[in-house]
């Protein structure tokens, strides 16, 4: 993972100063601000997420952020914004506007709560979760907008991949005001309205690494057969080679709904996931469970919910849940370990599929990694354009065999 917009924050806030002139509109100490601030972004990302779960909620967030321009453009000004005086108050009454919408006659309870977290005065509270609701919402949208995926699926996705986040920095007693028993009763739709693909990159944790950022100046004041025989053999240095014209995306996101509704599932480690009835988590699940179905090397699953940018190993947002859904797995069935195998169609040389695949399925491992699975436990191979599972004579095939697959190794 790179640093997100950590640098880039540091950058556009190098007053040293900013901080402290913050602390002073609050009255407040920095060390209590800053403790406050991670909090608040906690809440804001809550507020987002529950609302993207309820029905029309993401097509609704989605015309919040164009209807309030919520394009960034305020990141460019973020240290003049957070120096104090009308710019800071003007910043906190549009961000009234935002905790309304999100947590409404409950805002006031949520800012208390954010408050206690930073032992600062409960009207301080209120003014530092105003001040960062724009901020949250401003990088929402400029990382939506930039990356062409303004719609309601990338959203809801981008938003459900900050449960880890949230879950740590959540300050006690915000899901139980808000009428929640546990953050895994949040669930996405079944299916959501999309867009066609971005040809850019998008990371789903950038909202979150946006916010953070900002904390950090304060703070710093299916079945087929590969042939194992090549697994380990090293490859040959591949030229660099620019993306083929007719190289298609991979989406797959309209045929989503055809995985049936989501549930909560429960792991043996008390874990509860949000998952389609007929994905690949449930059938992963099956097989580890299942002492009848013996480890082997033909038996493979398909992620169904994986998206990546066009000619490109850049996973796309949408992918978020399914790779924390099989991080979370693994670490409910810790002797479990996996093979990853990257596919593409036969559209593009033939040195350019293999590296792609292989860069694809080496992210999907990375991705894991990151999320806490022991880099043993994991091993990625590109095949290219082998082993297709449909044909490559129509878009629709090709899109099946644009793929990454996974093989229990060990169970």
């Amino acid at each position: 993972m790179v640093h997100y917009f950590i640098d880039l924050l540091k950058h556009q806030l190098n007053d040293d100063d900013t901080i402290s002139r913050l602390a002073g509109f609050l009255g407040e100490n920095k060390a209590g601000v800053a403790a406050a601030a991670v909090g608040a972004l906690s809440a804001l990302l809550l507020g987002l997420m529950r609302r993207s779960t309820e029905p029309g909620g993401s097509e609704q967030l989605l015309q919040a952020l164009k209807d309030g321009k919520h394009d960034g453009s305020l990141l460019n000004d973020l240290g003049e914004l957070l120096a104090g005086g009308p710019a800071t108050t003007g910043l906190a009454s549009s961000g009234k506007v935002v905790l309304d919408s999100l947590f409404g006659e409950k805002a006031t309870g949520v800012a208390d709560m954010v408050a206690t977290a930073g032992g600062i005065a409960k009207t301080a509270g209120f003014s530092l979760l105003a001040i960062l609701a724009p901020i949250v919402m401003g990088a929402l949208g400029k990382t939506l907008q930039t990356q062409s995926a303004m719609n309601p699926a990338s959203l809801a996705f981008l938003l459900n991949g900050q449960r880890d986040f949230i879950k740590s920095n959540l300050p006690d007693g915000v899901l139980q005001w808000l009428g929640m028993n546990q953050l895994e009763g949040l669930r996405l739709p079944a299916a959501l309205p999309v867009e066609a693909p971005a040809n850019r990159t998008l990371l789903w944790t950038t909202v979150v690494a946006v916010c953070l950022g900002v904390i950090f100046f304060w703070r710093s004041c299916g079945t087929h057969e590969p042939a194992e025989k090549a697994a380990d053999a090293s490859q040959p240095a591949v030229t660099a080679v620019q993306e083929t014209a007719g190289k298609a995306a991979d989406p797959a996101r309209e045929g989503w709904a055809a995985l049936g509704i989501f549930l909560g599932w429960k792991l043996p480690n008390g874990i509860e996931l949000n998952i389609p009835e007929f994905g690949v988590e449930k059938k992963l699940i099956a097989f580890i469970e299942d002492a009848q179905k013996p480890v082997d090397d033909k038996t493979w699953f398909s992620f169904d919910r994986l998206t990546f940018d066009t000619a490109q190993a850049a996973l796309r947002p949408e992918s978020a849940e399914q790779l924390r859904n099989i991080a979370e797995i693994l670490k409910a069935y810790p002797k479990v370990t996996l093979k990853l195998g990257g596919y593409t169609d036969n559209r593009g040389g033939g040195d350019f599929n293999m590296k792609l695949s292989q860069d694809r399925a080496s992210n999907v491992m990375a991705e894991l990694v990151e999320l806490g699975i022991d880099a043993g436990r994991l091993k990625a191979e590109g095949y290219g354009e082998q082993y297709p599972v449909a044909t490559n004579d129509t878009e629709e095939g090709r899109a099946k065999n644009r793929r990454i697959d996974i093989r229990v190794t060990s169970k």
